[in-house]
Order: structure tokens, then C-alpha cells, then sequence
């Protein structure tokens, strides 16, 4: 099992407790210390552009795939993912963010509202206890004190088995599908979404278009490279969900995938909840689902498959392959009016 919690002020200052029960190297140890400013980066990315909204990453998760090359010499872990939360403050914004590795499947939610209402209120009112007492303790011990407790309290609460709570019914619109190919270290992406007109007028409750197409290869990238600081074995990592919150305002990104030989293609939807009903189309996560696995597994044209899921989207691609193509989505669809 693998975790770590974070904790960053209002002045973007980062605290890390990481827990591990192996030994690895020297080396490894010292790269651990620089994953708390990696995995809050984009956390700092989306929160920073006023524009959008404060946007808030709340969850990215992962499924891991087994390494045939490596077959043999395998550890037993299934699930990755990471926790943020945020709170809002006097003096701004703090947020306490945790990635936990698993061999099982965890209840997210529960570990998600410990964060919240235990851990992150509690580092929160000893820095405030301390200041107010002009206490001669330093804050950086207080901090990191909070942080193992909370580790402790979430390596306790471990194992639980998950529920299916009411994000799972709800009627969803499809704002988006990213499509992503890699063959070794050759990959390449696509965005589809509505006309850059369209979202200029209504597209204020969107958060960044720019900060959604470089999440899932910045996080797939980086869990893989966490598994690797903590040698883990014969597995590798596949976004399936990002989670991302402003206000009452929601946005979900879900992903699935499927590998031949050396050939990996992924689909995802960009989804947000909505009233609008249409008969016979339930759009509820287990559709949007089960529409990307039967896609990816009959091999149908994309073009269909978005048509499929909303006729609204646009056909024409925008790539996500090169700073000068992720530049004109920022400057083209994250410019509204």
C-alpha cells in the first residue's frame, strides 16, 4: 500500500508526510520529497485563472493495468488515485491532498470526507491556535505532525468497500471527448467539443478546455512515475475519472481504454450534470461508460461514436500534441466573451 498526504497554504507553501513500508533506494527517497509539488501543480493551474471560476481538482483516479513484460514479478495493487481538499479562508485558499496506492478497491468517498471534515479543519485550527498564542512552537512541526496523525487515520480507514452514491444517477451532458493513442513512446490526442462561437456564448459555467486535455496524460504520467519511486512492480497506470468543482458547479472526466499488443487508445467524455432529459437516453455515468467500452472494443469510427453522444459536438479535432496546438485551445475555446 502506498500514500501520501500534503498540505499547501495560502501562500502556496507545500508540507509532506509520505508513508512506506518497503525499502527502497536512497535516491528514490530524496525524488519522493518533489511529488507533493507535482501532483498540487495543476491543483495550483486550475485554481489560478480567476477567469474560469476557481476551479478545484477534487479527484483523479486510476486503474492499473498488469505489464505482460513483467509478468513474473508482479506486486498486488489494483487501484491508484488522489484526493484534494480545499478550503477557503481569510487570507485564502488552502488545500490538503492525498494519493493513495491499493490492492483493493477503496470507498473513495470516506476518505474524501475525512479530509475534509477532520484532517484539513484540524490542520487549519492548530495554525490558527498557535498564531493566536504567539506559541514559540514552529508551524512547519505543528503542520507536519497534522499530516502523520491524518495519514494514520486513513491508512486506518482503509479497505472499506465502495458504495454507489447518487453521482451514479445523475443525468449528465457530454461537453467533450478526448481521444489519446500511444504506440511505445509515441503518442498523440485529440479534443472534440462544441464550436469556439458556441462556447464564446454560453460557455461562462466551463471551466479551462486547456487545463481538461492535459490532465489525464499529466496524471497517468505521473502515478506511473510514482510506482516507480516506490518500485513498485509489473503494473501501470490508466486514468478512469477526474473530478473537478467551483462552487455548485461540477465537472467530470471519464475515461476508458483498451490495449493491443503494444497499441494503447483511450476515449474519454467531459461531463457536467444537467436537467435536460431526453426520452430513452439515460444519461447517467453508466451510460457514458458503457458507450465509450463498446466503442473502443467494436473498434467504431469516432466520428459515430461522439454523434452517439451528443449530435451537438463538433466533428473537427483539436490537437493536443505540441504546446503551439494546447496555446490555441487556450487561446481559441478558453476565450469567453
Amino acid at each position: 500500500m502506498l500514500s501520501g498526504l500534503f498540505f499547501s497554504d495560502e501562500n502556496k507553501l507545500v508540507y509532506e508526510r509520505i508513508k512506506y513500508s518497503r525499502e527502497i533506494s536512497a535516491e528514490n527517497v530524496d525524488n519522493l520529497k518533489m511529488l507533493s509539488f507535482k501532483f498540487l501543480g495543476p491543483v495550483f493551474l486550475a485554481e489560478s485563472d480567476i477567469e474560469f471560476g476557481q476551479w478545484k481538482i477534487e479527484l483523479i483516479e486510476s486503474s492499473l493495468s498488469l505489464d505482460i513484460k513483467n509478468s513474473t514479478d508482479i506486486d498486488v495493487i489494483q487501484s491508484f488515485f488522489g484526493l484534494n481538499s480545499h478550503l477557503e479562508t481569510e487570507q485564502g485558499t488552502t488545500n490538503l491532498f492525498t494519493f493513495i496506492g491499493s490492492p483493493y478497491t477503496e470507498d473513495i468517498r470516506l476518505i474524501h470526507d475525512e479530509l475534509k471534515k477532520y484532517i484539513h479543519p484540524s490542520i487549519i485550527e492548530d495554525r490558527y491556535i498557535n498564531k493566536a498564542s504567539k506559541s514559540q512552537v514552529n508551524e512547519e512541526l505543528i503542520i507536519k505532525n497534522e499530516l502523520k496523525r491524518g495519514l494514520n487515520l486513513i491508512n486506518y480507514s482503509l479497505g472499506a468497500a465502495r458504495k454507489i452514491y447518487w453521482e451514479e444517477q445523475t443525468r449528465y451532458e457530454c461537453l467533450g471527448v478526448i481521444e489519446r493513442e500511444s504506440v511505445g513512446k509515441s503518442k498523440q490526442g485529440n479534443l472534440y467539443t462544441f464550436d469556439p462561437s458556441f462556447i464564446k456564448q454560453h460557455g461562462k459555467e466551463l471551466p479551462s478546455f486547456y487545463v481538461l486535455a492535459v490532465l489525464p496524460d499529466y496524471y497517468e504520467k505521473l502515478i506511473n512515475e510514482t510506482l516507480n519511486l516506490f518500485e513498485i512492480r509489473g503494473v501501470y497506470s490508466n486514468i478512469r475519472q477526474i473530478n473537478l468543482s467551483s462552487n455548485q458547479k461540477k465537472i467530470f472526466y471519464l475515461e476508458e481504454f483498451l490495449i493491443s499488443n503494444s497499441h494503447k487508445k483511450s476515449y474519454g467524455v467531459i461531463l457536467t450534470p444537467t436537467n435536460i432529459k431526453k426520452e430513452g437516453f439515460p444519461t447517467n455515468i453508466a451510460f457514458f461508460r458503457k458507450k465509450l467500452r463498446s466503442g473502443l472494443d467494436s473498434k467504431k469510427n469516432l466520428d459515430d461514436l461522439i454523434i452517439e453522444i451528443n449530435s451537438e459536438l463538433n466533428l473537427t479535432p483539436w490537437g493536443l500534441n505540441s504546446e503551439e496546438e494546447l496555446n490555441k485551445i487556450k487561446l481559441l475555446l478558453d476565450k469567453r466573451e
